[in-house]
């Protein structure tokens, strides 16, 4: 590289002139070797290009070394090395130039290296000029071993894999990371088959992309994928996976980046759902909307969406005409509570115009069945609705809490009683016996698809394994026998009887309050349940902070009101019993003032009694300080901590108030994905579970058949919808890339009409400058003309 400096002759001495001269005499004669050397003028070009001046020159300089005797490999030597510049303008500019090669693996090798590297305008740009993708889909090994942003990853098959915290952790192993997207995809079966069966590289870069957190190339992989719906909501999953796991995201930069890139798939699923919606009619979209995805165990669009839990994708309503559908099950419309419990009492009201049925459901073609059989599939369609299950659920519950509540309250018997089982007690334990084997069987079907940790995960479940487990113990309690007095009859036990209704009494409490589980189904009681939720995490923080005050004031109060002499072992209870009780029911308005402030010490505290010698009053001086005390402790509580937890709840409902409808939307799937999976509350589960096993004895050769119909429907899937959904990707990259373009503009017009305003601004002063001058040498001029 040979750079002339810029040198004028103004001004210069001979020396410098003879060293100009000697310089444009260098200028000269390398102009001659044009093809070896660059040469840079800083008085002709901007200053800026001296690095593009000093790339060309390592370019040229690579080329000489190289052995390519081609033209071709020369220009791809130079894109390698303006990679290692991150000078993708330059490389533009190598592989448009009428010498440049189109070798597709030697730009696949490059590609690698500017996957590895994060560099989106490099990969933008091999990818349009043809750089092999199945080649380097076929090395995926290669790059999750070479990222330079894998440590999540590692961190991922440390604790969730390899359940070691000191083995190092290699991902140029092809069978962990096969392990670690089953793991994270929830796949049963592997998720990676071979590249080339599946047809789509990019969806395999797309997934590489995405666990390293490079949101930028995994939308630029995303845009060429064939399926881009599906291709969006894997790697929601996946995120939703990641961001799940707090040993594995550890840095706020990873954190924003996983909540960037979720928010952002979730519009591009969106997106792309919008065009489908408005592009394809009602059968087209439904049928896309129920296909299965092999690679992730038959899931649908709605099914991959309720797991990464994208709550406005489950919203659009293409998504909700199905799920309203699928919430009816062969109804016509949606049947009430009224309806339900009707229809069970007298099954023969299915025949009427009560309910209504699909003809599709009921009748077959050349169907030639009679009065019972029509009977018998109605009633079959209306057990099987989602929305039927729903309210005999809810009905069910509300009857067996109110049998035990009476039976509780009436029928268990009092201390002293005969130890005897009543009818009473026999049908509740037999109904609640029902239910634990419900609860049960909804474990086992968690276990049998490795989803163990999801179904403790809810909350409910968890009340209600609390809830079962207390019940369980209480009527144990209560029915325990006493110690034998040498009579026949058996007793009930003094002592266990105490508990056992106490534990009875918060089983009830807990089975009353499930209920609101039920509410989900309402529009607005449904956000409601989800903001009680939310609240309680609020309620959590006010809670640590106020027994931090709570325990800090009633010791104070215990120090001042106390002497070292009164406390005892026998009154140690009464003393951590004042500490609480005091500061606990202040914060509700009951302040104790005269109890704290009496001469002879507070009730709660334990106190010498007067005839002791030892006994002295409390001073003025002790009991001021516990009423200042006092006041301190509810200005902290009451003005500061009660406001701040306002605020919090204030700031909960608000968020929550914003998304109603979207949260109501979502709420309502998991109702019906849970009622879909169910049987009939009990007692009619079993009658459920032995009439399903009759009716479905040819359900092996019905598999066969649904099995073929679902080829002949994946078959249709490839031809049909798939073309649609990529016909819709097509019209949403056009779209944006239109958008982007009217942005540019405006912004170019924005800026012209600014410089435009101040260009005439300038001349404006320099107009007036310029009137100004020409008066003051008018004046001046008049002056001394004058003078």
């Amino acid at each position: 590289l040979v750079v002339v400096a810029s040198m004028r002759d103004a001004g210069l001495t001979e020396e410098a002139r003879n060293n100009q001269k000697f310089k444009f005499r260098i200028k000269e004669m390398v102009t001659m070797y044009r093809d070896f050397l660059i040469l840079f003028d800083m008085e002709d070009e901007h200053y800026d290009g001296l690095d593009t001046a000093l790339l060309e020159a390592l370019v040229k300089a690579q080329n000489m070394t190289d052995e390519a005797t081609n033209a071709g490999s020369i220009q791809l030597s130079g894109v390698q090395v303006a990679l290692g510049w991150n000078r993708p303008d330059f490389a533009e500019k190598l592989l448009n130039s009428d010498t440049a090669t189109k070798d597709e693996k030697a730009l696949g090798s490059i590609l690698m290296h500017a996957l590895a590297w994060n560099l989106y305008d490099f990969t933008e740009l091999l990818l349009a000029h043809g750089a092999s993708i199945p080649m380097v889909a076929a090395n995926m090994v290669l790059l999750y071993g070479s990222s330079n942003n894998v440590d999540h990853l590692r961190r991922y098959v440390r604790y969730h894999l390899k359940r070691s915290h000191h083995n190092e952790v290699n991902l140029n192993e092809k069978a962990t990371i096969d392990k670690m997207i089953d793991r994270l995809s929830g796949s049963q079966h592997n998720f990676r088959s071979d590249v080339s069966n599946e047809g789509d590289p990019y969806f395999e870069l797309m997934v590489w992309a995405t666990l390293s957190l490079y949101p930028e190339i995994a939308e630029l992989m995303w845009s060429n994928t064939q399926e881009p719906i599906k291709g969006a909501l894997f790697v929601l999953i996946i995120l939703r996976k990641l961001q799940k796991s707090k040993k594995v995201i550890i840095t706020n930069h990873e954190r924003e980046t996983i909540q960037f890139m979720r928010k952002r798939f979730e519009e591009l699923a969106i997106d792309i759902m919008d065009l489908l919606h408005q592009n394809c009619d009602n059968v087209l979209r439904e049928k896309a909307l129920k296909s299965g995805w092999e690679r992730l165990d038959d899931m649908s669009y709605i099914d991959m969406a309720y797991i990464c839990k994208a709550k406005d994708f489950v919203a659009h309503p293409a998504c909700q005409e199905l799920q309203d559908k699928r919430w009816k099950r062969g109804l016509t419309s949606e049947v009430g509570f009224l309806t339900t419990i009707l229809v069970f009492l007298c099954p023969l009201l299915v025949m009427t115009p009560l309910v209504t049925f699909k003809r599709s459901w009921i009748y077959k073609e050349s169907d030639k069945g009679g009065f019972l059989i029509i009977w018998a599939r109605k009633f079959k369609a209306f057990c099987t609705s989602p929305s039927v299950k729903f309210w005999m659920e809810v009905a069910m519950y509300v009857l067996f809490i109110s049998y035990q509540s009476y039976v509780i309250l009436v029928r268990v018997g009092r201390v002293g009683d005969k130890c005897e089982l009543n009818t009473e007690k026999i049908i509740l334990f037999i109904w609640f016996g029902m239910l634990l084997i419900d609860e049960f069987i909804q474990i086992l079907q968690a276990l049998s698809v490795g989803h163990f940790s999801g179904w403790f995960n809810v909350i409910w479940n968890k009340i209600d394994a609390v809830m079962y487990i207390v019940n369980i113990l209480g009527h144990i309690l209560v029915n325990i026998p006493a110690k034998s007095d040498g009579s026949d009859e058996c007793r009930l036990d003094d002592d266990s009887y105490d508990v056992g209704r106490v534990l009875l009494s918060i089983s009830s409490i807990m089975f009353i309050l499930r209920l609101i589980h039920m509410f989900i189904s309402d529009k607005h009681l449904g956000p409601t349940v989800l903001m009680v939720n939310k609240m309680m995490k609020d309620f959590r923080v006010f809670l640590t902070m106020f027994l931090m005050v709570l325990i800090a004031f009633g010791v104070g109060y215990a120090v001042v009101l106390t002497e070292p002499s009164e406390f005892t072992e026998e009154n140690t209870p009464s003393m951590i019993g004042g500490i609480f009780f005091y500061t606990f029911f202040q914060m509700y308005g009951e302040l104790f003032v005269d109890d704290l402030g009496a001469e002879d010490g507070a009730t709660y505290f334990p106190t010498r009694n007067k005839t002791d010698e030892a006994y002295r009053p409390r001073s003025v001086l002790r009991r001021g300080v516990v009423t200042a005390l006092v006041g301190i402790y509810m200005a902290i509580v009451v003005l500061m901590l009660v406001n701040i937890l306002i605020a919090m709840f204030s700031d909960t409902y608000s968020k929550i108030k914003m998304r109603q409808e979207v949260i109501f939307k979502f709420q309502r799937l998991e109702l019906l994905m849970e009622m879909e999976e169910s049987y009939l509350p009990p007692p009619f589960s079993i009658i459920h579970f032995i009439l399903g096993r009759i009716i479905d004895k040819n359900r092996a050769k019905r598999e066969q058949n649904d099995r073929h119909a679902h080829e002949q429907d994946n078959k249709w899937f490839d031809t049909v919808i798939r073309s649609s959904i990529i016909d819709c990707l097509e019209d949403y990259l056009k779209q944006k890339r239109q958008q982007e373009g009217t942005e540019v503009q405006t912004l170019l017009q924005n800026n012209s009409r600014y410089l435009r305003e101040k260009v005439h601004q300038l001349q404006l002063y320099m107009e007036t400058m310029n009137f100004n001058m020409q008066s003051s040498f008018s004046e001046l001029r008049s002056f001394i003309n004058t003078e």
